[in-house]
């Protein structure tokens, strides 16, 4: 029975793609005639309708393209008209857009006429359907699809600054890394904060967006507060993002589109490193400064000239790591080629994406493998709709993506900071091959120890090869069926939807050869000739590791019923839908479910009132407590539209103010607490299990059972209620600006009790509650102003502005002896450390200042100085404070861009910023060789600036940028604790794109520049990077686009 079911489904899939693919061919090639058949003009009924409402249009006028004569519709928004099969029909209508279909063997159409005004008729893409734009009392903020085009392969790093709420933060310039972004900052502590993300409708992540292609996306929407978010009950509650990609259009002739682009890149703002002489110079300044008496320096004046003079660089290396292992620029490629129309009964919309990204590192090409970045990544979509009948419309979306990913074993981000902990003196990166060498690099190298070795950065970036593969697909199939037999406007919608990721990888190494200069073997008199030691015997052979396997999958199912009818002036809509989500990735699925609803009115488009809401369960609590209701209102007046608004009209042609308040929910908890928020977490016992008792220092082991995670007492949803308030305005039909303002309060935060002590037995298992507390609140601002001058001139200017600040309002812990470390009252990303005074400048200055021996052993002129905040005449961390409210996630991120269009021209500029923004800078200790977290090593490198502007005996500048030097951890100690001399202003502006096209007949030409500069207080590196990440980079793109 279950293989003849199977059969039965294949043969139906079958007939559904032979039905389409009957119409795809005659949607494209046309109506093919039989050599002698005459073309006979038969007669066409139609109906022509508004897009947006369905209603009919009275007085259009409608003509077969080419020809002088027409018809107009009639009170019900019916026409006849003579016609042939290869006839296109054209459609005007004052206020419309002008409609161009194709006849077929069509005998009745319907036409569907876009309004003209986009301000007030434009239809956006809201929770689980559409409205007009004039209607929406909710805070959403869309975008189209080409708003988001950048010359990289990574979509979201194009969020930064486009639209009004979103906060998005770069963490790497690594090819197709993930930018994190906010909605409206950040809400919470411990759990998600990031949006739900949907596609279609349908939940996908973070990577899965960062790899679609900007081309394919149709609308791109994002829900803010409660009433656009309620509708997804548990999942909206950090904010929602949809995507709606593109769709054909009924009777229309296919469009091809084929984009080629080229890109160059290049590293920008990178951390400068010192050559070998200074490097030498200032270690032994280092050494001389913290020593007492006579000091032997580390290296001679004799090392450091012939290091200068080069005259051998095996000898007397002078390596610059970066230049070695960084390639100046690369190249990539991408090519889309997408294809739409339709019948009249099938549209259809494909695309297919190549992209090749390479990165940056320069590995040898005669090496046993090439391991620089080398990723291949396709992404694939079909859209499909088919009209069984006028009532009834399947609709099959499908999205595959398959990568192919080939570099470094290590992370780049490891390499790139590797270069810090090896200096250019130390070693050679390698020695020269030799004729008997097969399969290996010489790579030169110190010992530290017994079988113990420093770490060559050449060699870490060349000790493996990962080669990675994934694909990801993702199918919906859904019916729409018209019950307008039922009543008028009642529709019904089901959607089963599947998407499978899956992921195998596996690394292949080799064990290095290590060689060193024989002790002895040169002289200075035939500085060309030495000899090599082996230190470490490699191995010729590739190593090759495991495979490694990842997979999840994902089950969906919504049905929705929806109504919308419309009595004179009284408009109505109604929705109610059930879902249901199965997410596994190990043995126990995630599952939820749930019920959701709208209810819209609004009068004349004048008076508007919206109610949402979500009754949603989630298997994470107990039966009682699973299931909770959440409700949001919202209500809207659209000013303008009153009589009295008149006199002002032509000046203010568009004001609306809306405001909204509901609650949502969610159970995306700390990920540390157990899944089955009810159940206790027990290990029973075992050999190597068991539980520990007793009082401090005095404990005693004990077998048996133990209790990982305690079982959560009254487990339930942790709440948001958001509140929002906006107005909608637009000035002389050109300028059009929002203003919000919003408030949420976040409660019943799953955390960690940390206020119960583990002297009480409570370690490892201390109890978890629902009592944490955060308010979340901010402003947005967006503007657009579109004007056309004369004929041929076109401007288009936009920018948003965001701000949000965020607080603990309560949080479970201690009582805590120090005011800094309370959390309770004070933002979640502030900066807490020592309030540095600038540097001691005199051995007197530090034995009159308060005692800071608890911080460092060795406290000298140069180092420096700390505020006695306590005034108890000790620096200890009683003197913390909080430096900043805030850290590197900006309270301020903001946009502005221009489009100028002459003819055929086009020229646009965008730049992005942040403010708002520190960071301590934290790890940057030169000429150690252990502590900070690493293992031993050779002495850490030193970067230029350090060199440039340091405290010295010499030059004992009391503003320098960098203490006094050392080269040991008790040297340096009192200068690396986190104070406000590390704090610095990670703000900035970035002039991010520069877009001139040029259209040509049936082909666009364009030339895109990305990252093209940033303007900062901080000029060390690249100021939203931290020093040890892979660069960003400054991207020139050359495209040519071709449209058949």
């Amino acid at each position: 029975m279950k293989n003849m079911f199977k059969r039965r489904l294949i043969e139906i899939m079958f007939l559904f793609y032979l039905l389409g693919s009957i119409q795809l061919t005659y949607a494209t090639e046309g109506t093919s005639i039989q050599q002698g058949e005459v073309i006979g003009k038969r007669t066409l009924t139609g109906t022509v309708i508004d897009a947006s409402t369905g209603e009919p249009l009275i007085g259009v006028n409608v003509k077969v393209k080419g020809e002088s004569t027409g018809t107009i519709t009639d009170l019900n928004g019916k026409f006849s008209i003579k016609v042939t099969s290869h006839s296109e029909l054209e459609a005007t209508y004052i206020g419309y857009k002008k409609q161009t279909l194709m006849v077929g063997d069509l005998g009745v159409m319907t036409i569907k006429m876009e309004s003209d005004n986009e301000m007030l008729d434009e239809v956006v893409i809201i929770g689980e359907g559409t409205q007009k734009k004039v209607s929406v009392t909710g805070s959403i903020v869309t975008a189209k699809g080409a708003d988001f085009k950048v010359p990289s392969s990574s979509f979201t790093s194009a969020l930064a600054g486009k639209l009004a709420g979103v906060i998005s933060i770069t963490n790497s310039g690594a090819p197709g890394s993930t930018s994190d972004f906010y909605i409206r900052g950040i809400n919470t502590f411990g759990g998600v904060a990031t949006p739900l993300i949907l596609l279609d409708g349908v939940e996908i992540s973070a990577g899965d967006l960062n790899r679609i292609p900007a081309e394919t996306i149709e609308s791109f929407s994002i829900l803010k507060d409660a009433s656009a978010t309620a509708i997804y009950g548990n999942r909206g509650a950090n904010g929602v993002m949809l995507i709606t990609t593109k769709s054909g259009s009924e009777n229309t002739k296919a469009k091809i589109n084929v984009s080629l682009e080229a890109s160059y890149f290049k590293p920008v703002n990178i951390v400068e490193f010192a050559d070998g002489p200074t490097f030498m110079r200032l270690y032994n300044e280092a050494e001389a400064s913290r020593g007492t008496g006579d000091i032997t320096p580390k290296y001679s004046e004799e090392q450091i000239k012939y290091t200068e003079q080069g005259v051998n660089p095996y000898v007397y290396p002078n390596v610059d790591w970066y230049d070695l292992i960084y390639k100046s620029g690369n190249y990539n490629q991408r090519a889309n080629i997408n294809v739409s129309g339709g019948g009249s009964r099938v549209t259809y919309y494909m695309s297919l994406q190549a992209n090749h990204d390479t990165g940056l590192l320069n590995a040898p090409k005669n090496y046993v493998y090439d391991n620089n970045i080398n990723n291949w990544e396709y992404n694939f979509q079909n859209n499909i709709s088919y009209k069984l009948t006028n009532t009834t419309t399947i609709n099959l979306r499908m999205m595959t993506q398959i990568g192919s990913l080939h570099g470094p074993g290590n992370s780049t981000s490891d390499i790139f900071k590797n270069v810090f902990q090896a200096n250019p003196v130390a070693f050679p990166a390698y020695f020269p091959s030799q004729e008997e060498d097969e399969n290996m690099i010489r790579f030169g190298n110190i010992e530290l120890g017994k079988n113990s070795y420093a770490l060559n950065p050449y060699e870490y970036m060349l000790r493996n090869y990962k080669e990675e593969h994934y694909n990801t697909i993702n199918a919906s199939l859904s019916v729409n069926q018209n019950l307008n037999f039922i009543t008028k406007g009642l529709r019904i919608k089901g959607l089963v939807n599947f998407k499978n990721w899956s992921r195998t990888h596996y690394t292949h190494k080799m064990t290095p050869y290590f060689y060193k200069v024989k002790s002895g073997s040169w002289s200075p008199d035939n500085p060309s000739q030495y000899e090599t030691e082996e230190l470490q015997t490699g191995n010729p052979y590739l190593e090759q590791g495991g495979i490694n396997r990842n997979t999840d999958r994902t089950f969906y199912f919504d049905a929705r019923l929806d109504w919308k009818r419309s009595f004179s002036d009284h408009n109505l809509s109604a929705m109610l839908m059930y879902m249901m989500r199965e997410y596994r990735s190990d043995v126990l699925p995630n599952r939820n479910q749930g019920y959701s609803g709208r209810l819209t009115y609004d009068y004349a488009n004048k008076y508007l009132v919206e109610f949402n809401f979500g009754y949603n369960g989630s298997e994470r609590l107990a039966e009682n407590d699973r299931f909770e209701f959440f409700p949001a209102a919202s209500i809207g007046w659209v000013v303008s539209s009153e009589k009295f608004w008149k006199p002002i009209s032509k000046v203010v042609d568009h004001f609306k103010i809306r405001t909204s308040y509901g609650l949502v929910g969610s159970d995306q908890f700390d990920s540390a607490a157990q899944h089955f928020l009810y159940h206790n977490q027990v290990t029973i016992g075992g050999s190597n299990n068991g539980f520990w008792t007793g009082l401090p220092a005095n404990e005693t082991s004990r077998k048996g059972p133990s209790f990982n995670i305690l079982a959560v007492e009254d487990a339930g949803w942790e709440h948001v209620k958001k509140f929002n308030i906006g107005v909608d305005l637009s000035f002389f039909n050109q300028l059009h600006a929002t203003f919000e303002y919003f408030h949420d309060i976040r409660n019943r935060i799953l955390m960690s009790r940390a206020s119960w002590p583990n002297m009480l037995g409570y370690w490892g298992s201390r109890p978890w509650s629902n009592m944490g507390e955060v308010k979340n609140r901010g402003i947005e601002f967006s503007l657009n102003w579109k004007q056309r001058f004369a004929k041929d001139w076109s401007v288009d200017v936009r920018g948003n502005f965001t701000y949000n600040q965020n607080e603990y309002i309560h949080v479970d812990e201690p009582e805590y002896p120090y005011v800094w470390q309370k959390k309770t009252g004070n933002p979640l990303g502030r900066i807490v450390g020592y309030v540095a005074e600038g540097l001691f400048e005199s051995k007197e200055e530090i034995e009159h200042w308060a005692d800071q021996s608890q911080l460092g052993s060795n406290i000298m002129p140069g180092d420096i100085k700390y505020r006695d905040v306590d005034g108890d005449g000790k620096i200890t961390t009683e003197d913390k404070v909080m430096l900043s409210p805030y850290n590197t996630t900006p309270r301020i991120q903001y946009g502005f861009g221009i489009n100028i269009t002459w003819k055929k021209l086009d020229i646009g500029v965008f730049f992005n910023g942040s403010a708002q923004r520190k960071a301590m800078m934290s790890g940057i200790t030169p000429f150690l060789d252990s502590g900070d977290g690493l293992l031993q090593t050779v002495d850490r490198n030193l970067m230029q600036w350090i060199a440039d502007d340091h405290w010295a005996v010499d030059n004992p500048n009391p503003n320098a940028a960098f203490p006094r030097l050392g080269i040991n951890a008790s040297d340096v100690s009192n200068n690396t604790v986190e104070s406000s001399f590390w704090m610095v202003d990670r703000s900035f502006l970035r002039f991010k794109s520069l877009q001139i096209s040029y259209q040509l007949p049936h082909c666009r030409v364009y030339f895109t520049g990305d990252n093209l500069a940033v303007f900062s207080p901080f000029k060390l590196w690249d100021p939203e990077l931290s020093w040890s990440t892979y660069p960003l980079q400054r991207t020139f793109n050359l495209g040519v686009q071709f449209s058949f």
